[in-house]
C-alpha cells in the first residue's frame, strides 16, 4: 500500500470517528430535570421560578385611566362600557377571537368565551360580559379594597423541590400484581 493510500485511509478512519462521536452526542439526553438530586433537594423554602401577569390583568392595566398604576372598580365599569362598545353585536366565538387576542394576548387565554357565555347559547350579552368582567376584578382584588395594584395582577410560580415519587407511590397504590417488591 502507498503512503497516500495509507494517509487517505487515516483521514476517512478520523473522519468516521468524529462523525460517530457527533452523531453519539446529540444522541444523548441531557437530564432535563436541571440541578443534581443533592442540590435538588432542600429542606427551605420553595423558590419562585417566575412571576406572571395573569391574562386580563392587561385588559385591566389598560383600564387605569388616571395613571395612579391602581385599577379601581369606577375605572372597571367605565372600562366595561368602553370594551363592549368596540363590538358591533353581541359576540359569537368568531368575534370574541379577536378580542380575546387584542386584550388577552391570545384566543387561548382565560377567561374564555365560555367562561363569558353563562348560558350557554353561543352569543355573549352586555350583562354577560360585564359579569364577568367584574367576577375577573374580584377575583383578582385579594385584600377586597375594589382596587386592583400591580401586585395583585401577577402570579408567581414556585420551582419545584426534591425528587419525583415513582406513579404508584404518588396515587397511593400498593405494588401491583407482577411486579417485584422494592427493595
Amino acid at each position: 500500500m502507498s503512503f497516500s493510500a495509507v494517509n487517505n485511509s487515516n483521514k476517512f478512519l478520523t473522519m468516521l470517528i468524529v462523525a460517530s462521536l457527533s452523531l453519539s452526542a446529540c444522541a444523548t439526553k441531557p437530564d432535563r430535570r436541571g440541578t443534581p438530586p443533592k442540590e435538588r433537594q432542600s429542606n427551605g423554602p420553595e423558590r419562585a421560578s417566575g412571576i406572571f401577569l395573569f391574562p386580563i390583568s392587561g385588559l385591566f392595566i389598560g383600564m387605569d385611566t388616571n395613571g395612579d398604576r391602581a385599577t379601581s372598580f369606577t375605572e372597571i365599569d367605565q372600562g366595561i362600557k368602553s370594551e363592549w362598545a368596540t363590538f358591533e353585536r353581541s359576540p359569537s366565538a368568531i368575534n370574541f377571537r379577536k378580542w380575546s387576542m387584542e386584550n388577552l394576548g391570545s384566543t387561548d387565554a382565560s377567561p374564555s368565551f365560555i367562561a363569558f357565555d353563562h348560558d350557554f347559547n353561543g352569543i355573549i350579552s352586555k350583562a354577560e360580559f360585564r359579569s364577568q368582567i367584574e367576577t375577573e376584578f374580584e377575583k383578582l382584588d385579594r385584600n377586597s379594597d375594589g382596587r386592583l395594584e400591580r401586585s395583585e395582577m401577577i402570579v408567581a410560580f414556585a420551582a419545584p423541590q426534591g425528587e419525583r415519587s415513582r406513579p404508584s407511590e404518588e396515587q397511593g397504590r400498593p405494588e401491583g400484581r407482577g411486579r417485584r417488591p422494592r427493595q
